[in-house]
């Protein structure tokens, strides 16, 4: 194997291991971010004032984070596959949240 045959894999290598960090730290923060908010909206929801509209702008924040945040993970792994990533040892991200 030449040295740029090489020094191209690694370059490879490196772009999949960025792109796989990427879409797995997003959905670390995702994690992160809607637990942070459902403390919020808990308090909201105690308080008669807000009660009403808590859970509808709950509902609706947490759609809107999950899409961008999603949107970002599959863009990275997009990423990674049009970089030259073996389409053969490619896994999707399992979704755990709801």
């Amino acid at each position: 194997m030449s040295a740029q045959n090489n020094q191209h894999g690694w370059w490879l290598g490196m772009a999949d291991m960025l792109t796989q960090g990427v879409g797995h730290g997003v959905m670390k923060i995702e994690r992160v971010h809607l637990a942070i908010a459902d403390e919020t909206f808990g308090i909201l929801e105690r308080v008669p004032v807000t009660q009403p509209w808590s859970r509808v702008v709950r509902v609706s924040h947490h759609g809107i984070s999950r899409l961008c945040y999603r949107s970002v993970s599959l863009a990275a792994t997009g990423a990674g596959l049009a970089m030259g990533s073996d389409p053969k040892t490619f896994r999707p991200a399992k979704c755990t949240g709801v």
